[in-house]
């Protein structure tokens, strides 16, 4: 009689577990599948995407003083990832550009890009990781450029 019992016992503990191992396997993936994935850094490595989505980012530890007409702006990140449009301009005729940088990259990938907004397509890497600088861009030709902050 006992080692019925004990047989029993051991068979629901076998159901109990197989039981609970499909369960988990179900959660994973209807986690995996089903739910939304945000993963903004994906877009450092795709171009069309990043000339294609509107910003998406995240970011953490943020210290933002932004652009006023034509001071500088200063910004700090503790992480970030995604796309982010910092400037916007528009040049109503041929001009130039001057920008500059100090970009200090802790950890992970990080760049700085000049759009064409009008014609799709990216002018300019202005910095890729660490670096500091100035450039101008001459012979502009008008229409609507942005510059956005790339990171993973």
């Amino acid at each position: 009689m006992k080692s019925r019992v004990m047989k029993m016992n051991r068979r629901k503990k076998a159901h109990i577990v197989s039981l609970l191992c499909i369960i988990l396997a179900a959660v994973l993936c209807f986690l995996r599948f089903y739910l939304p994935v945000f993963n903004p850094g994906h877009i450092f490595y795709d171009n069309n995407l990043l000339l294609s989505e509107i910003d998406r980012y995240h970011s953490e530890k943020a210290v933002q003083m932004p652009f006023g007409g034509d001071s500088e702006g200063n910004f700090s990140f503790g992480k970030f990832s995604g796309a982010k449009t910092v400037k916007t301009i528009m040049l109503h005729e041929n001009g130039s550009l001057f920008y500059s940088w100090d970009v200090y990259v802790e950890r992970g990938h990080f760049k700085i890009v000049l759009i064409d907004i009008e014609n799709q397509k990216i002018l300019e890497t202005i910095c890729d990781g660490s670096s500091n600088g100035n450039s101008e861009i001459h012979n502009l030709p008008n229409g609507e450029y942005c510059i956005k902050f790339v990171g993973d």
